[in-house]
């Protein structure tokens, strides 16, 4: 490698240092945060989505996250404690079903986060792209919620089955044109129901209407534990970055009406609530999943109260209250007898914080050459302190990493053809952030023909297709050779040919695609996104053509002059003879 190649990769290094040293400091606060009291603001990463990436060819992540800082529900309900029975329920539903009664929400700061991907056991800073809230980009693809809800119809629900009805036609009814929805009704043994994943309104509803009454009692005991983890592993599981026949949003949350009866049943206690509620923050279904992507869930638990012995009243209302996940965006409340009015009221405080998350886009340069990836959030800096989200650890996110787009840097490579236009023959400077650490013989140039067309869009399609129209275009591509490759530009001589231009005069372009061979990732190759550059034909050669003349100039030179030579010496010849 030349000098100059040298001097850019210690360069390159060297701007690393910084973010570097500042993404170990964040760590490190993310670690003391997490020690903290429970009032202590919080990240918490619900969704890291890689599919724009497959739509605009950059290598974008979009992040759903909240930034809250949870209250004690003792606290919330500290003036229902002198009351009992009903009061004290009603009491409790009203002081938590106001918005905000159990967070409070923080702006995101994203001039204090650093969010980091783990490779080859370094972690290596994203960029900070955007930032908005989730209530002002209802219309954006992908922003909507995938619903679970899950109805109780077994026979010890009696006539609260009807008011758990209104309950879940409520949350349909206020759904969002981007969100989905799954109506799961379950007896003493299992799902009886399920209306699929739907996007309709109407079809969701007709679900509903469409069990009219509960399920005969199968048994004193009924596993309800088994029963809801079952249905939620079964309904989340189907629910990827592909989708199942709608498109799949970035959000999920999983919605439980049920009265909490499970008689005796040993594994339906208030502690295995506890591992439930972990189970579906953990956000991995089935819990060895290696290949869909992580997605916590909030679970919104919603108590109906029966006639039940006393004693499994107290366990039905700690089961239900135990799943419910409020530091991520989970709710309890009861419904007592003819308090479906409530359904309003709980919709709302669930829809409004689910408002307040925020969708932040990162552009990362460099990912694992593996399915699963490692993300870290952290925070330095910040007033009050705010704890960053590890927990994305070797988890599928639904990064293939052969996909994942080259991080080009367009503008500044634009520029450069701009002023120095590619031509047959000549060189291009490739501008962005590489992760070939310097090494030339990863990276390699492909340039497209001028009658071969690049695919309009990979929307809609899956990583196949877009890992196939990659191959399509390299194979047919005319391949150039890297002459230096740093971290964040790369030189490649480009082949003497013109089949690679495009158009003419000012007009004339030149379509590429960068390839890294041993990450076996390619820069945009859509039709609007793939690389196109100013270009020109080859200039003339003067210096051949000048060197050409002369020399011809020269050999006519000689031969008239070996001409008129060998004349004189015929005639010299002829006149001495006699």
């Amino acid at each position: 490698m030349s000098a100059p190649a040298r001097r850019g990769g210690r360069g390159g290094r060297a701007l690393l240092c910084a973010p570097l040293l500042a993404l170990a400091a964040a760590v490190l606060a993310l670690l003391a945060g997490q020690g903290r009291a429970e009032a202590a603001p919080e990240a918490h990463l619900l969704r890291v989505d890689p599919r724009a990436s497959t739509v605009d060819g950059s290598p974008v992540l979009t992040t759903v996250l909240e930034v809250v800082q949870n209250k004690r529900l003792s606290d919330i309900t500290r003036n229902c404690a002198a009351l009992t029975g009903d009061a004290n329920l009603d009491c409790i539903s009203d002081a938590i079903e106001q918005p905000s009664a159990l967070y409070s929400s923080f702006d995101f700061p994203d001039k204090n986060a650093i969010f980091s991907v783990t490779v080859d056991g370094t972690d290596l800073p994203a960029k900070f792209e955007s930032k908005a809230r989730w209530g002002d980009s209802a219309g954006q693809p992908g922003v909507g919620t995938a619903w679970l809800i899950l109805i109780d119809a077994a026979s010890s629900m009696g006539t609260r089955f009807d008011e758990a009805k209104a309950v879940a036609s409520a949350f349909v009814n206020a759904m969002q044109p981007n969100d989905i929805v799954d109506v799961i009704f379950f007896n003493d043994r299992g799902v009886v129901e399920d209306s699929k994943w739907v996007s309709n309104k109407q079809t969701a509803a007709q679900a509903i209407a469409g069990v009219t009454r509960t399920y005969p009692t199968q048994g004193r005991t009924r596993p309800l534990f088994t029963i809801i983890k079952n249905a939620a592993t079964d309904a989340f599981k189907e629910l990827g970055n592909a989708g199942q026949g709608v498109p799949v949003p970035m959000h999920q949350a999983m919605v439980v009406l049920s009265n909490g009866s499970a008689g005796a049943d040993p594994s339906s206690t208030a502690a295995a609530s506890n591992l439930l509620r972990d189970y579906l923050t953990k956000g991995r279904f089935p819990e060895n999943n290696d290949v869909l992507p992580k997605t916590p869930v909030p679970v919104i638990s919603i108590w109906f109260p029966s006639r039940l012995v006393e004693e499994f009243t107290a366990n039905a209302r700690e089961f239900m209250e135990g799943m419910a996940n409020t530091e991520i965006g989970g709710f309890f409340s009861v419904v007592r007898d003819g308090q479906q009015r409530r359904a309003a009221n709980i919709v709302n405080a669930i829809r409004t914080r689910f408002n307040k998350m925020h969708i932040v886009k990162w552009r990362v340069s460099c990912v694992a050459p593996s399915i699963t990836q490692t993300f870290k959030l952290a925070f330095i800096n910040t007033d009050p302190p705010i704890a960053g989200d590890a927990t994305f650890q070797n988890v599928p996110v639904g990064i293939d990493p052969t996909a994942w787009p080259l991080d080009i840097d367009r503008e500044a490579t634009d520029r450069a053809a701009k002023k120095d236009p590619l031509y047959p023959g000549s060189t291009v400077k490739i501008f962005g952030n590489f992760c070939w650490g310097g090494n030339t013989q990863r990276a390699e140039i492909y340039m497209v023909p001028k009658n071969q067309a690049a695919p309009q869009s990979l929307q809609g399609g899956n990583l196949e297709d877009a890992k196939k129209a990659q191959r399509t275009l390299i194979e047919g591509g005319m391949r150039g050779k890297a002459v230096t490759a740093g971290d964040s530009v790369v030189e490649f001589e480009l082949p003497d040919t013109d089949k690679f231009l495009v158009g003419k005069g000012d007009q004339m372009t030149a379509r590429l695609i960068v390839y890294d061979n041993q990450a076996r990732r390619t820069s945009a190759v859509t039709a609007d996104k793939i690389l196109t550059l100013k270009a020109k034909e080859a200039p003339l050669p003067y210096l051949l053509i000048g060197g050409v003349t002369f020399g011809g100039v020269v050999i006519v030179l000689l031969l008239v002059s070996i001409f008129r030579g060998g004349g004189g010496r015929r005639r010299g010849a002829v006149a001495a003879a006699p």
